[in-house]
């Protein structure tokens, strides 16, 4: 696979977090508006073997202070899909945690208008779909994440689709989160949920249980039979993220790593970054490094973006749209 040829097709990535994907260009200009130390934003990006996910999320703590207004905000979603736009990702959902984001005074509707501005911005300009996922964080109680998801469904923003419930899974495994994800369900989003990243497959099994249409990282899948029959059975989508994966120790290395295995038996995957810029990667990249390392071709490629788009949280017309365009783009390299 050559990576101009990987660079133009067109992709679709369903897990990408905002916070820990800003392009450092973008963090550079905000950090120059305000008095920031600039030497912090060498912490941003991830060692390329990290002690576990806490470690790899260090860097967090150093961006999260650059994205507290709503200019900024509105400046980094801007820049992230149209990042995402120049590789060709036709379709994004971008997906954030509101209550990261209120240590400077703003409300949760604040938040999410200027998520919102900017990613309308950016398909004003590209030929990109964008919408939104919210994201409750383990670290916070139930009562401060279902508060924060109902003062976000009552702005009746229409890119919001989704729920999320993201974070280290030891803080609070899905068993404890059932409130939230009937309530979103309830609202009317469609769920997806963090899951057997750091944890065990049984994480992988609630999150269904409790209505997940996708589960983001799913790894601890590979260690229980039952657990990816299940997947199987329920056409579960396994938003997959390599270099993440690798760097937080979900999986030791390239020769670990269970997608073609998931792929055999049957389980719908697709690729994404999870975070561009802590991971200092792009979608492009996810796919040349899964050529090199476990020699997937474009054939392959096609079926985890067709994958993707199955598991998207869009319109059917949007998906046939989509299919259509990605079976023409792939037809003279299959």
């Amino acid at each position: 696979m050559q990576k101009e040829i990987v660079r133009q097709l067109p992709k679709v990535e369903l897990h990408c977090h905002l916070d820990g994907s800003v392009p450092m260009a973008t963090l550079k200009k905000l950090a120059e508006k305000q008095d920031f130390d600039m030497s912090l934003l060498d912490q941003i990006a991830a060692p390329e073997k990290c002690t576990d996910l806490v470690d790899y999320l260090k860097g967090f703590d150093v961006l999260l202070q650059l994205l507290q207004s709503s200019e900024q905000l509105e400046e980094s979603a801007f820049a992230i899909a149209e990042a995402a736009a120049l590789e060709n990702v036709r379709y994004l959902e971008l997906r954030f945690a509101p209550l990261l984001h209120t240590d400077a005074g703003m409300t949760v509707p604040d938040i999410i208008a200027a998520v919102s501005q900017g990613i309308k911005k950016a398909m004003e300009q590209y030929d990109i779909v964008v919408n939104l996922l919210i994201c409750g964080m383990r670290p916070h109680s139930n009562e401060d994440n279902l508060k924060m998801l109902s003062e976000a469904i009552s702005t009746q923003e229409q890119l919001l689709v989704g729920f999320d419930m993201a974070g280290p899974e030891p803080d609070m495994a899905n068993d404890h989160i059932e409130p939230l994800t009937a309530f979103a369900q309830d609202s009317g989003l469609q769920l997806t949920l963090h899951a057997g990243e750091c944890g065990c497959a049984h994480n992988v099994v609630q999150a269904i249980h409790l209505g997940a249409k996708r589960i983001g990282h799913g790894i601890a899948a590979q260690m229980d039979e039952k657990t990816q029959q299940l997947c199987i059975e329920k056409g579960t989508v396994i938003e997959m993220c390599p270099t993440s994966n690798i760097q937080t120790n979900a999986v030791e290395d390239w020769e670990s790593y269970p997608l073609l295995d998931f792929m055999e038996k049957g389980t719908k995957c697709c690729i994404n970054t999870d975070n561009r810029t802590v991971s200092d990667t792009t979608l492009t990249k996810e796919y040349l490094l899964l050529a090199e390392h476990l020699g997937i071709d474009y054939a392959m490629m096609k079926k985890l973006n067709l994958n993707g788009l199955t598991g998207a949280f869009t319109t059917s017309e949007t998906k046939e749209k989509l299919s259509a365009v990605i079976n023409s783009a792939y037809a003279p390299y299959i």
